[in-house]
């Protein structure tokens, strides 16, 4: 394997916003041995620096499940984004069934006037901007639900339904969708990362948990997903890492690669 690819949230964190020092050192050392680290996230940007402050080594990003893609130098190489005609029908359907909605682009955070949720002291990496009315939206990387698991069905099931065709909807939580650009995934962002290292995607291993995780473990040539995986993962992966909560990847990648 010449290519390294971690999920961030249940998979590389062993809690929320935390990743253990072991795992840093193992990621480290990974790195040292000339093998490429990359992140793929549902994330944007400004939600993964905190942990690459920590790495202290150049890698590559893929965030927004693949709408926008950084080199190491931490330039942006690709974006997609969901036209603003169509962000803001999926926006209005949200609010037609009465929930509300994060939605982003590059630094910018946008939510609803009415959202009653406080915003002090989340999303305080992103520039914050209140949309009086939906029609202010702007182009958009990505726009996420998060809700009670049965609503997440509900809506899922409603959106999928309405715009299939137009964007990309996963479950990247039992609790959370996300909506990206159509064609976006971490399994293109990987593409496109392989193309530029010059790298097989079949000497490329994956690490994932969640729905979102899923089109890049089919892709790449040795795919793992953690023992807190979603069902639907678990299924059709047979490596498999111990928990997050346990540094799982670390723990993988250490055995595998005799670090």
């Amino acid at each position: 394997m010449k290519l390294v690819v971690s999920d961030l949230d249940g998979t590389l964190f062993y809690k929320l916003n935390e990743v253990g020092d072991y795992t840093v050192e193992t990621i480290q050392k990974l790195i040292d041995k000339n093998i490429e680290f990359a992140v793929a996230s549902g994330r944007g940007k400004q939600g993964v620096d905190f942990l690459l402050n920590k790495l202290q080594r150049d890698v590559y990003l893929i965030c927004n499940n693949g709408a926008t893609i950084f080199d190491k130098e931490g330039n942006c190489i690709y974006e997609q984004v969901i036209p603003k005609e169509l962000s803001i029908k999926i926006l209005k359907t949200i609010r037609e069934n009465g929930l509300f909605f994060s939605s982003f682009y590059n630094e910018n955070f946008y939510h609803h006037k009415d959202d009653p949720e406080d915003y002090t002291n989340r999303r305080k990496t992103f520039k914050r901007n209140v949309l009086e009315k939906i029609e202010d939206t702007p182009p958009l990387n990505k726009i996420i639900i998060t809700e009670d698991e049965e609503t997440i069905i509900s809506i899922n099931k409603i959106l999928r339904e309405k715009y299939e065709k137009d964007v990309e909807i996963t479950i990247s939580d039992p609790k959370c969708i996300d909506i990206v650009p159509k064609n976006c995934s971490k399994g293109n962002g990987i593409k496109i990362i392989t193309e530029i290292l010059n790298i097989p995607i079949e000497e490329t291993m994956a690490f994932g948990d969640g729905e979102n995780d899923l089109d890049m473990l089919r892709k790449v040539g040795y795919p793992v997903v953690m023992e807190n995986a979603q069902e639907i993962l678990k299924k059709e992966i047979k490596n498999v890492a111990l928990p997050n909560s346990e540094e799982g990847v670390a723990k993988y990648l250490e055995k595998y690669f005799n670090l």
